[in-house]
């Protein structure tokens, strides 16, 4: 995303149109930042953190995400 693109979205994230979905999302609590940030990540980096993220979840099911005290 270039740096102009990304500011359109940051703008339009923070200002969404009156009845958008954007607002509704907004109003609904969702952190709409998330959107453009991960925008900014690359396929392979959006992948690499998916992974993490569902490496950390299937530790979690097993019982293995934290050590012992």
């Amino acid at each position: 995303m270039s740096p102009e693109q990304r500011k359109i979205a940051y703008e339009l994230i923070t200002n969404p149109p009156p009845g958008s979905k954007l607002a509704e999302a907004k109003q609904y609590g969702i952190d709409l930042t998330l959107l453009v940030e991960n925008l900014d990540l690359s396929v392979a980096d959006r992948l690499r953190k998916l992974y993490a993220v569902a490496s950390f979840l299937q530790k979690v099911r097993t019982g293995n995400s934290l050590p012992r005290r």
